[in-house]
Order: C-alpha cells, then sequence, then structure tokens
C-alpha cells in the first residue's frame, strides 16, 4: 500500500465516525438488526477496512478499493450472542473482487488502536481468504436524504 492510499483511508475511517451519533452515544450498545434508518458501520486497520450494513446493501472498502464492493442485504443470524452478517456478490467467473462476506458483530468495548475512541462492539470480518478483526457501533442512516428514502 503506498502512502496516499494509507492517507485516504485514514481520512474514511475518521470521516465514517461523522454524524450526528458517536461510537458513545450508541442507543444500546446492542448490535441491532439494521432499520431503514439506521446503519452498522464496522472498521479495522493493519490493513485498514471499512464496512457499513445498512437495509439496501453491504459495503466492504479497503485503500486499494475506495469505491468498495457492494453486496447485497441480508438479516443477520445469532450465533451465541454474536450478529452475523453473511453474503455474497453475484458476479462472473473472473472478475476481480471478493465473492462472499461474513460479518461478526458482538456487544463489548472495543478500541481501533490508533486513537482514543472507544466502540460499543467488536467486530471480525472475513472477506476473501482474509480474517480481520476491528470495532463497530450503530449510527443514523444519512443516507435516507440524499436517495429519497429508497
Amino acid at each position: 500500500m503506498n502512502v496516499a492510499n494509507g492517507i485516504v483511508m485514514v481520512a474514511l475511517v475518521a470521516l465514517s465516525g461523522c454524524g450526528q451519533r458517536t461510537p458513545h452515544e450508541t442507543r444500546s450498545g446492542a448490535p441491532a438488526e439494521p432499520q431503514a434508518d439506521s446503519v452498522i458501520v464496522a472498521l479495522g486497520n493493519e490493513p485498514f477496512w471499512n464496512v457499513r450494513v445498512t437495509a439496501h446493501e453491504i459495503l466492504y472498502r479497503d485503500p486499494e478499493h475506495q469505491d468498495g464492493y457492494r453486496f447485497p442485504p441480508v438479516a443477520a443470524v445469532e450465533d451465541g450472542g454474536t450478529r452475523v452478517f453473511r453474503t455474497q456478490r453475484d458476479i462472473p467467473a473472473g472478475d476481480p473482487g471478493p465473492r462472499v462476506l461474513e460479518l461478526r458483530i458482538r456487544p463489548g468495548t472495543c478500541s481501533d488502536g490508533m486513537s482514543d475512541r472507544q466502540y460499543s462492539m467488536t467486530a471480525q470480518l472475513k472477506i476473501g481468504e482474509a480474517t480481520l478483526a476491528g470495532c463497530a457501533w450503530s449510527e443514523p442512516d444519512t443516507s435516507q436524504a440524499r436517495t429519497g428514502g429508497r
């Protein structure tokens, strides 16, 4: 990863926390099913990554894929106190990018290791062959205003 991509990803990670609610102000700290008006955000570093789970899609981003990979939305499955989102993209054979994404969210205090921020949930992401650890929180879905509520 070059320096420019690293700087852009740090900015994406920092901006992903912007909004009306901070990680300290989540409703209950429980990994709720995303509703039409909320989003679950998960992120990690070393390597940097970010996932946004909405009622409309699951979007994965990293420094090399800043536009991200869009996955169809799925309902979470409960697995021993952990909410598990498993989804896959239907893409033609040979197309680049991951086909399968699994995001595991569970309540618990989490620090991203790069800031003093404390998050209300922990996250584990399986994307392609990689398994990554990080933090998560829930916030209002501000994209509703841009998409007309769709």
